[in-house]
């Protein structure tokens, strides 16, 4: 009985193989001979386009970025990029700006209130800018590319002392850069201990906080699209 079975599989299969074979086969001889039949120029157009198709580029992939610290896509909780802020609205109290936040404020864990919380770089590049800002304290600026568009990558309320890097050293995705200042000190310019992160376009160095107009938060860019996970 198996071996009945057996063969009555065998022969469906074939007869599958040969219908689609000869359907399938057929129809596609059919196809290029028409093609053939048609004038150069138009055999030439479709080469190209399907030639075309073929090489279209992924889409959805993120760049070479990485999150400049860990659990990123969870501590984005109070100021995310773009928020309209003012005195009376913040969730941070008392609050001392208004406008528009031009990057990604990412929030510390309980337990990480005195322990060094470490920064890496996002991207690979060159570091233009190391100082003290006002409204900050510590801050890198680093040099990247987005899109194959220049950008530069603020790293914001850093403990200065941490950083053992020199302007014009070149970056890879994933090195230090430094730690986190310390709450409520001249590392963090009286602000409590958190990292804000903003992307501008260009080469040129901005370094502001807040913009009071949408048309100027245009020229900076959300940066959890390219580092956090949700």
């Amino acid at each position: 009985m198996n071996k009945i079975i057996i063969a009555i599989l065998a022969i469906i299969i074939l007869g599958g193989g040969i219908y689609y074979w000869f359907f399938f086969g057929q129809q596609t001889k059919k196809i290029e001979e028409a093609i053939t039949n048609l004038p150069t120029s138009i055999q030439s157009e479709i080469a190209t386009d399907n030639l075309a198709v073929n090489n279209l580029p992924a889409t959805n992939i993120k760049p070479d970025f990485q999150p400049p610290i860990n659990r990123a896509d969870e501590r984005v909780t109070k100021k995310p990029f773009g928020v309209f802020i003012t005195p009376q609205n913040s969730p941070i109290q008392p609050e001392k700006f208004s406008g528009f936040h031009t990057g990604a404020d990412f929030e510390i864990f309980p337990e990480e209130s005195n322990a060094e919380v470490e920064i890496n770089a996002v991207c690979s590049g060159k570091l233009v800018l190391i100082k003290h800002v006002s409204g900050y304290g510590g801050v890198a600026v680093e040099q990247c590319e987005l899109d194959n568009e220049p950008i530069t990558v603020l790293y914001g309320h850093l403990k200065l002392a941490s950083i053992s890097l020199n302007v014009s050293d070149e970056l890879q995705t994933g090195d230090k850069i430094g730690n986190l200042g310390m709450a409520e000190s001249a590392e963090t310019d009286g602000e409590r201990k958190h990292f804000h992160l903003a992307f501008h376009r260009g080469e040129g160095i901005e370094l502001k906080g807040y913009v009071q107009n949408q048309e100027e938060l245009t020229q900076w860019i959300d940066p959890c699209l390219y580092i956090c996970d949700n």
